[in-house]
């Protein structure tokens, strides 16, 4: 009997789809992480300031976030296999929007929003297909692949985006996720077409959550107190709709859970500073040491290459050491990473690459130990929500953390240069921002770790009643 042509694909199992999501899911992070580390191109090209020109990563950041919520919602009534071709549509339609009109910025923000809506999907699905698709005892090797993409992303990224900026344009990052199109062939072969039953987007919580998150950062733009106000209200709404509302993104619950609460705090401050270094990165090796932004990516090349090897052996890590151990080693790995910045700024640019080892690494090291320790008392149920507001926490922190490190990018204090080895105005004004960054880290751990003996008594003294 002849066999039809279409009864390989039905045959193929959801490992076929794995190479061709996961592909996806990297190349959208690279994207993404690219045109935040282009912020200072951009800027010059377009004669803004780093504060108008981070717009186009903060804006796209909260999107991101946002985003990776709605996805997952939607990925349990709608198949993967159209959420991906909305993927790669809205990243090509927003990059071919950015490249033809790339004169306007109000027309690259608005590029840029429509391919990060694409984005999103390809930086959540990959994450959810696993989940979803594959057998259990197979799940774990194939997460492990996205830790070590998310870290290699942000090196490539940086990479790509600064021999395209600095070789060709930065309007040519617009056209390159274009060719991503080609891979809707492969992508309708491989992934099942399933519908699932139901789902349910907290659509009035997230835009709550996207009006605090959009006004703060307006707000860091020029300290114009009215977007302070907004976000106020904005908490206010959100608060009243999580204890009005049963279906709400997050229940009141949760934040009774002390623990829960203290490490969501830790996540907001500590992840608000990750990719405020990053983007200021270029802009302190152009002014500080000449280089132009393809030599600072370079720079970035050997942490974010000891990053991917921490994030591929943070489960034998963390069975060697405690979670509380782990998180505190990695925070202050964090802290003094940027100190050593800080300080070093006028020896050379050796200073930054050793800062930088430190840096991407220790948030490697990190996630997955303050991820469980999050979760640890929340009930079996409800971890899924609860690590979805963890992951929204940190995509909403990364885009104010931009934003208000390219304020200070513009404002330049120089307040803190006696702890500065640079002997220049610009020296002491970069020294003195990241020991900003590095005081915002070392606050954030010390109300954890204040908070976390206390929790500890709390917890041992009801034991010991028991």
């Amino acid at each position: 009997m002849a066999t039809s042509p279409s009864a390989p694909a039905r045959t193929r199992g959801p490992k076929a789809a794995v190479p061709v999501v996961l592909g996806i899911f990297l190349f959208s992070l690279i994207i993404d992480n690219g045109f935040k580390f282009m912020t200072k191109a951009i800027g010059d090209d377009l004669a803004l300031t780093a504060s108008q020109a981070s717009l186009q990563a903060t804006l796209a950041g909260l999107v991101i976030g946002i985003g990776a919520v709605v996805y997952a919602a939607l990925a349990d009534s709608v198949s993967m296999r159209k959420l991906l071709y909305v993927c790669v549509g809205l990243i090509a339609v927003g990059g071919i929007v950015g490249f033809c009109f790339s004169s306007s910025y109000t027309m690259v923000i608005i590029a840029r929003l429509i391919q990060t809506t694409g984005l999103a999907a390809g930086e959540t699905l990959y994450v959810i297909y696993v989940t979803k698709y594959l057998p259990a005892k197979d799940q774990k090797t194939y997460l492990g692949f996205s830790t070590a993409a998310f870290q290699a992303s942000t090196l490539f990224g940086a990479v790509a985006s600064g021999y395209v900026a600095t070789y060709v344009s930065w309007t040519a990052m617009f056209l390159i996720p274009v060719v991503m199109l080609a891979t809707i062939p492969i992508v309708k072969r491989t992934v099942p077409h399933t519908e699932a039953t139901s789902s349910h987007v907290d659509l009035l919580g997230l835009f709550f959550i996207a009006v605090v998150a959009t006004a703060l950062m307006l707000f860091l733009q020029a300290f114009n107190w009215l977007w302070l106000v907004v976000s106020l209200v904005g908490v206010a709404a959100f608060i009243w709709h999580i204890c009005a509302h049963e279906n709400a993104l997050v229940r009141p619950e949760f934040f009774m859970n002390k623990r829960f609460s203290c490490i969501i705090v830790l996540v907001f401050i500590v992840y608000s500073v990750q990719l405020g270094y990053i983007t200021l990165f270029p802009y302190v090796a152009a002014d500080m040491y000449g280089y132009e932004i393809d030599k600072a990516s370079l720079l970035l090349a050997p942490g974010y290459a000891c990053a991917i090897v921490v994030g591929v052996l943070s489960g034998q890590i963390g069975r060697v050491l405690n979670s509380r151990l782990t998180i505190l080693l990695a925070l202050l790995g964090v802290i003094a990473a940027l100190v050593i910045a800080a300080v070093g700024i006028g020896w050379g640019s050796w200073v930054l690459i050793v800062s930088v080892v430190f840096f991407p690494s220790s948030y490697a090291l990190f996630y997955a130990p303050l991820l469980a320790t999050a979760i640890r008392d929340i009930p079996a149920e409800k971890t899924g929500i609860a690590i979805g507001f963890y992951n929204l926490t940190i995509n909403v922190a990364i885009p104010i953390g931009i934003a208000y490190t390219a304020k200070l990018n513009d404002l330049k204090p120089t307040f803190l240069s006696w702890a500065v080895s640079a002997d220049t105005p610009v020296g002491a004004g970069y020294g003195t921002i990241l020991w900003v960054l590095a005081l915002i880290v070392a606050v954030g751990t010390a109300g954890y770790m204040i908070a976390d003996a206390k929790l500890y008594r709390s917890e041992r003294a009801r034991g010991a009643l028991s």
